[in-house]
């Protein structure tokens, strides 16, 4: 079983990937349509996590993935964590590439505000609530989960746990199904992830396992991915894949992407909220 995800943003965020988008009439939300569609031409069910200013900003653009009847949208924060000025202009004088976003949430206060905007927003644009969430860039501190449940949000995917086949219930109440399968951002070669890039990144690179210590050109990634995914279902577990609409175009338009929906196409596709019936399953062939 295999549940496809990707995070979509604002392009007023600016992150470093969208700045490799060749054609300067794709934004990001309109690569992310293409990526639905391909999706759908392959009938697998999809959670996007979006962020709230995507809704607020590029309404227009993202009604196509709204409708999709094999997507499902999921909140990705309202602003995405933007970067501090002092990033910025560190940037700008190095020379150098900053990460696309904040490491903090800041303040209880300003993290449950940008909770509420968020699903504020989903509401208003998709006239209904989300249960589904992916913190930006992972980042996550000791009120995030708290804030959620209290929102209404019951499945939660920040988890970067290589040997968790399964998800599995967190004390806050939400039900966590951890990215088990190498994500595609920060293990593949593209856009600003030159060789150069990583072997600087990878000083303070905090996942020592491999393949997670790594990068790989698209292809590698594509074939590592499609090991992990047949070995997870060989276990009866389910994969949890991140694949970014922007990275899975930028890397090489779609290519190795394409590939990898053929195989997933084999297997039973599920969304994020559908996770739960996976823990309430395996919690009642325990009981018995």
């Amino acid at each position: 079983m295999i549940c496809l995800t990707g995070d979509v943003h604002h392009d007023s965020l600016k992150i470093n990937e969208q700045l490799f988008v060749k054609n300067r009439n794709l934004s990001e939300v309109k690569i992310s349509v293409d990526y639905a569609r391909l999706c759908e031409r392959y009938k697998i069910k999809s959670t996007l996590y979006v962020t709230g200013a995507t809704l607020a900003e590029q309404w227009e653009e993202f009604k196509p993935i709204a409708g999709a009847a094999l997507v499902e949208i999921g909140g990705h924060t309202y602003a995405g964590l933007p970067r501090s000025l002092a990033s910025k202009i560190w940037a700008a004088v190095s020379g150098n590439i900053s990460i696309s976003h904040s490491q903090s949430h800041g303040s209880y206060a300003s993290q449950r505000r940008d909770v509420d905007k968020m699903l504020a927003i989903a509401e208003k644009r998709l006239g209904r609530n989300l249960v589904s969430w992916r913190s930006h860039g992972l980042v996550h501190d000791q009120h995030t989960y708290r804030i959620l449940a209290e929102a209404g949000i019951k499945y939660i995917s920040d988890d970067l746990s290589w040997h968790k086949p399964f998800p599995e219930l967190l004390p806050e109440g939400l039900i966590s199904h951890p990215m088990n399968i190498i994500m595609d951002h920060d293990h593949i070669y593209h856009a600003h992830r030159t060789p150069e890039y990583v072997a600087r990144q990878k000083r303070n690179w905090t996942f020592h396992d491999d393949p997670t210590k790594e990068s790989y050109s698209i292809e590698e990634w594509g074939e590592i991915v499609t090991k992990q995914v047949v070995a997870i279902e060989q276990k009866g577990g389910l994969a949890t894949v991140l694949m970014h609409p922007l990275c899975m175009y930028v890397a090489d338009e779609f290519k190795t992407m394409e590939k990898l929906l053929k195989l997933f196409s084999q297997y039973k596709t599920i969304w994020a909220c559908e996770t739960g019936a996976l823990v309430a399953k395996r919690k009642e062939a325990n009981n018995e």
